[in-house]
């Protein structure tokens, strides 16, 4: 058995991934190359309950309607991955990536906001940048040693 080490493991991680202009897909699939092209789902991935959930969060910031974990459970129900547990972990993911933020009456699109907002406010600026940041100074010292 490989031990991990702490220092094996990342203090952030995010994958980028581009795809075709998003012109002419239809809502699930706009909200699936999204969440494909910020590393929250895999190409090819068939658990792909996160799309949902992220749809269900972009429909309801047009109605300013939070969302409690119970109220997304029963709007899924019967899709695979659609269990409270589950909901929390995915959840969890879009808090990471700082899509969604915690509120007192449940989760909401971070702010009400625009997605791009969204993106061009947190995700560029403090997953992105600061991970090319990090990279740099890995390559600057192997280029200094």
């Amino acid at each position: 058995m490989v031990k991990k080490s702490l220092r094996d493991i990342p203090l952030q991680e995010i994958t980028l991934r581009k795809y075709e202009q998003p012109y002419g897909l239809d809502d699930r699939e706009l909200s699936r190359k999204f969440l494909l092209s910020i590393g929250l789902l895999q190409p090819g991935e068939s658990r792909d309950i996160i799309v949902d959930i992220f749809e269900l969060f972009v429909k309801a910031r047009k109605l300013n309607k939070p969302l409690e974990v119970e109220f997304i459970v029963n709007e899924l129900e019967g899709k695979n991955g659609a269990s409270a547990p589950n909901v929390s972990r995915q959840i969890k993911r879009l808090r990471d990536m700082k899509l969604i933020e915690k509120i007192h009456a449940g989760y909401r699109i971070t702010e009400f906001g625009k997605i791009d907002n969204i993106v061009s406010n947190f995700v560029i600026p403090f997953v992105i940048n600061q991970s090319s940041e990090r990279l740099s100074e890995y390559a600057k010292e192997l280029d200094r040693r």
